[in-house]
């Protein structure tokens, strides 16, 4: 947003042609609304939703404008998976999921909706997770840090599932009752870093590598 003083060009009352300036602003701002609600296709039970460039493993990539169908009478969890697929259920966000929308339907029309959509490009700061005694999935958004803390008392070696594109983090695993985390992707092979030890990981596409020593 602009300070008290904008940089964007105003609107001014008097002035001809207003919708030339305020499509000017929506073509500045666009980038933001990839994944965003395209109310002209949003009608009934379809979901309409914008495209536009989108990072896949540091690649730009095209998503084109689409729809999806809603359930009725429910929550429809609409997602999109690291290469822009958007798809929606009726069960939750899936684990490694990209949440777009939690939208509510009646049972010919959409009641009510809420955005869930994050930027897709690697943050600062951390993610201090804490863990139940269980193996646990990364949020895309827990991931985009590229610190991860984990604590909670484990009662065995725990597995945390990162997103397998190109991507490395620096890994903290401060639980208590002397078990390491595995570090590993849906699939491929992972990396064990023991109770209270940090490493540096990254994930190649296939395999999650051990960059530096546990320390």
């Amino acid at each position: 947003m602009s300070d008290s003083t904008p940089t964007f060009d105003p609107i001014v009352q008097s002035q001809a042609s207003k919708e030339v300036t305020a499509n000017a602003y929506f073509d500045a701002a666009s980038p933001a609304t990839i994944f965003g609600r395209r109310q002209s296709t949003t009608s009934g039970l379809t979901w309409g939703y914008y495209g536009g460039r989108w990072l896949v493993d540091s690649l730009l990539s095209i998503i084109t404008n689409g729809t999806v169908t809603l359930t009725a009478s429910t929550t429809n969890y609409v997602e999109a998976t690291r290469a822009g697929v958007v798809s929606k259920n009726t069960t939750g966000f899936t684990p490694g999921s990209i949440p777009l929308y939690a939208v509510i339907t009646g049972a010919a029309t959409v009641t009510s909706y809420t955005d869930y959509r994050i930027p897709n490009y690697p943050v600062c700061g951390r993610t201090v997770k804490a863990l139940s005694d269980a193996n646990y999935t990364l949020t895309l958004g827990e991931a985009l840090p590229q610190i991860l803390e984990f604590t909670g008392a484990l009662t065995a070696q725990r597995n945390i599932t990162v997103p397998l594109g190109a991507q490395q983090w620096t890994v903290f695993n401060n639980t208590t009752g002397g078990f390491g985390l595995q570090f590993i992707g849906a699939t491929g092979t992972g990396i064990v870093v023991g109770m209270g030890k940090r490493a540096i990981i990254y994930a190649d596409g296939t395999n999650v590598v051990r960059v530096t020593a546990d320390v």
